[in-house]
């Protein structure tokens, strides 16, 4: 039986997920994009006592019958985000492809749920990234800019500005208080 397996990209969300699943004696495998197979049946008690568990660690596992596109949306942005190359990608393209449906359904699903839009959770996901990798000191703001796909350093400094109403000059200010 396959079931999805959705998780912030955290490397110890990962790590987390592998041990509950040896500790309860499920054999699985990860096939693609979170997709994990069950390789034995696993009892429906065993099954959402697994559930419970890894949703202390902001895991879910889902079944076809309880998909919820709107956190595979969030999911595979932060993970493109975090792990993948996004210069020069189109996200609608990406989505559509990733999850089987058409842009503008995503995009209206997406907002119906979130009243936001899935651009600007895009940029906003970009934001958070931001914010880690400026306070590395060994990474120029222009690396940063292209690595997440903003057009230029201005461009990343507004947005920045418009989504923390702080230039980055005063967010590491205060990061560094």
């Amino acid at each position: 039986m396959e079931y999805s397996f959705i998780y912030s990209p955290e490397k110890m969300v990962n790590e987390v997920f592998q041990r509950t699943m040896v500790a309860a004696g499920v054999d699985f495998e990860i096939l693609e994009d979170s997709t994990i197979k069950l390789s034995n049946s696993v009892s429906d008690e065993k099954l959402q006592a697994i559930i419970k568990e890894l949703k202390d660690f902001g895991i879910k596992i889902q079944t076809k019958e309880n998909r919820d596109v709107v956190e595979e949306i969030k999911i595979y942005i932060k993970k493109m985000v975090y792990e993948g190359d996004i210069r020069n990608v189109k996200m609608s393209e990406l989505l559509s492809n990733q999850l089987g449906f058409s842009y503008p359904y995503l995009s209206n699903l997406f907002s119906s749920k979130t009243f936001t839009s899935i651009e600007n959770f895009y940029i906003l996901v970009r934001i958070e990234k931001v914010k880690e990798l400026v306070l590395l000191e060994n990474i120029s703001l222009g690396e940063i800019a292209h690595d997440l796909n903003f057009s230029s350093v201005p461009h990343l400094s507004n947005q920045f500005k418009k989504v923390t109403g702080l230039t980055i000059t005063q967010y590491l200010r205060f990061r560094k208080k």
